[in-house]
This record gives structure tokens, C-alpha cells and sequence, in this order.
């Protein structure tokens, strides 16, 4: 299974979008190993940040599932300061073993650790936490693989946590009239687990790493 693409060189990415030459792009997309690049979605999230608070320099992020980390690369690049986490349980193709070397270089922090243990650890609190194809594997394990199912109350708890220890806003990815969910999955989902949610906003709908889109939301503490 393919679940990322290989670096894509800012310089490259820039000349293509003035020049509107993307021959450069393209050939790394030929030689393309993986499926997803989630800059989308990083720059999604850069824009909703700045819109919310004016600035970005500074804001103190928590990308949990970071994955191979580009949307902590870019919000790092952008001036935040991230820290990012995964548990790394589905790593066949070794996405994380050079992820703690790469962090010296990208200026972000990463964790490898689930996020009740990492929560349980660690008091910070957060201007926002990314929350990417993240929340329906609570239940049926990470990356559908069974690994670390919680509880309903394990749920609960990890909500509950997430929503006091995050200052702005939690982003929230959720699948969307995929094979084995119904629509509205990702919304009844929440109302399963909590009992009072803060103010939802959609941000339109991405594309999951499967191919199947996907509904992306914010959700605003303040």
C-alpha cells in the first residue's frame, strides 16, 4: 500500500506555479512511490490559522498521525512551532526511521508515541491539533490493522483532553461515503462520544489516502 509522495523541492513547486511550467513537478510524480502529498491540506489549515489570529509565527501546533511529517514541515516553515506525533504501528515501508533525523532540518519536534500516551505525558497545551485521518481508526485499530483499539471511554477521555489542552481550534478529517461508512459518519461520531462539542466549521471536503474523499472540519474552542 502507497501512503505518501517523496519530497517535492519548494523551488520546484514555486517555479511552477509562476511559470506555470510543471514539467519538474510532474517528473516527480512520475517516479512516484506513495500516494499523498497533504500539503493541501497543510496550507488549508495555514490560511484558516491566519485568518483566525492574524499571524502564524509562533503558534504552538500538535500534528498527531504526523505520518512522513509534511504538514508539520510546512506549518513549521511557516513559522510555527510544531510538534509532531505518531505511533508508527503500520510501518512496513519505514516512514518514521529517518523522521527523528529529518526533524533537525524541518524545525519541528516528533514524538514516536500513540497520543494517550503522549497526552498522558505530556501537560502542554495547544494553540491547535491536527487531527488528519486520524479519529476513525480509534475504533477499528490504526490503519484498519486492529493495533491499539480504544474503548468508548478511552474516546471519551481523549476527546475530553483534546478539547481542554487546545487554545483555537482542532482540525478534523473524517471519512465521507467510503466503503463502511455511512455519510455523516464523522459527525455522528463525535456526537457518540461527546456530550457538548465546540462550534464546527467546514472547510470543504480532501481526499483521502485510499482515493475516497474525505469531510474536513474545524472545530473552534474560542
Amino acid at each position: 500500500m502507497k501512503t505518501y509522495l517523496p519530497e517535492l523541492g519548494i523551488g520546484d513547486l514555486v517555479y511552477a506555479l509562476e511559470s506555470r511550467d510543471w514539467s519538474a513537478v510532474q517528473s516527480q510524480l512520475d517516479l512516484q512511490e506513495y500516494e499523498r502529498v497533504g500539503v493541501d491540506r497543510a496550507l488549508a489549515i495555514a490560511t484558516d490559522l491566519h485568518a483566525r489570529h492574524g499571524k502564524l509565527q509562533g503558534l504552538r501546533i500538535l500534528d498527531v498521525g504526523c505520518n512522513n511529517g509534511v504538514v508539520s514541515k510546512v506549518l513549521a516553515a511557516l513559522g510555527c512551532t510544531v510538534v509532531g506525533i505518531d505511533n508508527g504501528d503500520v510501518d512496513s515501508q519505514g516512514l518514521y526511521s529517518d523522521l527523528e533525523r529529518q526533524t533537525r532540518y524541518a524545525g519541528f519536534e516528533f514524538h514516536r508515541q500513540d497520543l494517550s500516551d503522549f497526552l498522558a505525558a505530556d501537560p502542554r497545551y495547544w494553540d491547535c491539533i491536527v487531527v488528519l485521518s486520524v479519529m476513525h481508526h480509534w475504533e477499528t485499530g490504526y490503519a484498519m490493522s486492529g493495533e491499539r483499539r480504544y474503548s468508548d471511554e478511552d474516546i471519551r477521555h481523549l476527546l475530553a483532553t483534546m478539547f481542554s489542552r487546545t487554545r483555537s481550534t482542532i482540525y478534523y478529517e473524517c471519512p465521507c461515503k467510503e466503503p463502511g461508512f455511512e455519510a455523516g459518519f464523522g459527525v455522528r461520531f463525535l456526537h457518540r462520544f461527546c456530550s457538548d462539542l465546540p462550534k464546527m466549521r467546514s472547510l470543504g471536503h480532501t481526499i483521502g489516502p485510499n482515493g475516497f474523499p474525505r469531510e474536513f472540519w474545524a472545530l473552534d474552542m474560542e
